[in-house]
């Protein structure tokens, strides 16, 4: 696929891998365009800053006359006008996942895979790659956000690329892979999957699909990825496998020696700063270590591109371990990810995308370590009906290590998977064991939030909906009744 000089439209742009999508495409010297609702997300201000234009509605007459590709996020049917347009003018048209197969193909490609933790650890190794070699090593990176304060979506050549593949509906099993990092399994995703033994599965079937002498990495922590591991014993001894984390065996083996600082068994006197507190971010941010650590030295002619010359000795791997180390404490955050909006008035506003309990316990655990003494606020907005009924008691317990709780509707994605009765929200709402209440929309988020919030207290916004303004909007009314 020769993608320069393509003028590509994309239907649905605003969601996170689209944008990411959008910016990479231009960056690759395409004419970009698309289409979304009118609904402000935090990708519109991605998208003003790359000066891609998104149109409202998905209207027939949206296309360009020289539209020659249409992108669409798979949350919009075949059906929608501006998809129609395109069928009934034979462009070439891609879903979203099948389109990042398409790129999957054009290179060497890895990926990050896993119940959670995929985008924070492509942002680490796309901040590991480019921090150590100045921006030298030719990879481009695609995944669901972006790290705060740096370059959206990294793009430095196409000798390699890294991805974030997601295992919903399948989607990641028409990647072209050379290896794949798996952070976590557990069960996710009702709407597609049954149960636990159907998302091992598809992990399984995504082994089965590496390139023959690819690399399996995994984090030994997570059960679900050592289950994946014995697979990868049993069905793909071709490949090679790197384990990490606390439980793993040397080199990667991760030992905390006071706050923030770590070895890994690899490089016993070196110890290095990791920002991240919980433990399952610790590990998100080492596996993305051993992730770049494979592209730089997986090249068909390897040279190392790391800027510190006096550290390549002929012990190359713990030199360049302990070289891409150094800047795990430079990192920052990903958008979305326990990131700090604003603070005012002695409360700390935070936008956090958990929407998974297991990915709830570690955000609070997160921010508890990081703010002692602070109570907590969460603004919860579900995201779609199948998964808050699924998982509506373990919502509950991962929520009530808050201290306030207010659950918004159940959000209404473009999945069409909204509550058709009741709103399961209302019911979590009443499950919590904290202060707790449901908010049927924003003003109520708002009033109750602003009444319960006081000096030395954390307002997140948590989950996969979109109510991440809403931090800034509750501090402009504490503000205003002050």
């Amino acid at each position: 696929m020769d993608l320069h000089a393509q003028h590509c439209y994309l239907v649905g742009m605003k969601g996170t891998g689209m944008a990411s999508l959008a910016v990479l495409l231009a960056r690759m010297g395409c004419r970009v365009r698309g289409c979304d609702r009118d609904e402000v997300f935090f990708t519109d201000a991605i998208l003003d800053q790359e000066r891609l234009i998104c149109d409202i509605g998905f209207s027939e007459n949206l296309l360009e006359s020289d539209t020659s590709l249409v992108i669409y996020s798979s949350a919009y049917p075949l059906d929608t006008p501006v998809l129609q347009a395109a069928k009934k003018r034979n462009l070439p048209l891609y879903s979203y996942p099948a389109f990042i197969a398409e790129l999957t193909s054009l290179q060497d490609s890895y990926a990050v895979a896993g119940t959670h933790g995929k985008t924070t650890t492509c942002s680490v190794a796309s901040h590991l790659l480019r921090e150590a070699s100045d921006s030298d090593f030719p990879f481009y990176a695609v995944y669901g956000s972006s790290q705060t304060g740096g370059q959206y979506f990294p793009y430095y050549g196409g000798e390699c690329a890294l991805f974030e593949a997601c295992e919903y509906q399948d989607h990641f099993l028409g990647y072209d892979l050379r290896a794949v990092l798996v952070t976590s399994i557990e069960f996710d995703h009702p709407d597609y999957f049954r149960s636990l033994e159907d998302v091992k599965r598809s992990f399984e079937a995504l082994i089965d699909r590496l390139k023959g002498g690819g690399i399996f990495i995994y984090c030994a922590d997570d059960e679900g990825a050592c289950g994946l591991s014995e697979y990868v014993a049993t069905h793909r001894r071709d490949l090679t496998v790197l384990a990490y984390g606390f439980s793993a065996p040397p080199p990667f083996r991760i030992k905390q020696n006071g706050p923030d600082l770590y070895t890994l068994a690899l490089l016993q006197d070196r110890p290095f700063v990791v920002r991240a507190k919980a433990k399952a971010l610790v590990c998100d941010h080492i596996g993305a270590l051993v992730l770049s650590l494979a592209m730089l030295l997986d090249r068909p002619k390897p040279r190392l591109y790391i800027q510190d010359q006096s550290l390549i000795t002929d012990e190359i791997l713990p030199t360049l371990a302990a070289s891409l180390s150094r800047h795990l404490s430079s990192y920052t955050a990903c958008t979305g990810r326990t990131e700090v909006l604003l603070q005012q008035d002695g409360v700390v506003y935070i936008d956090d995308y958990a929407h998974h309990p297991t990915e709830i316990r570690t955000s609070l655990e997160e921010l508890h370590q990081r703010y002692p003494g602070h109570k907590v606020l969460v603004i919860f907005c579900p995201h779609t009906a199948s998964r808050t009924l699924a998982f509506s008691h373990e919502f509950a317990r991962a929520l009530s290590r808050c201290d306030a709780l207010i659950v918004q509707a159940t959000y209404a994605s473009a999945r069409g998977d909204g509550p058709s009765g009741m709103d399961p929200a209302e019911v979590l709402a009443c499950q919590a064991s904290c202060i707790s209440s449901y908010a049927k929309d924003d003003y109520t988020a708002m009033s109750l939030a602003s009444l319960w919030l006081q000096e030395r207290w954390l307002c997140i916004t948590m989950g996969a909906g979109n109510n991440r303004s809403l931090c800034e909007r509750i501090a402009r009314q504490r503000r205003s009744l002050s």
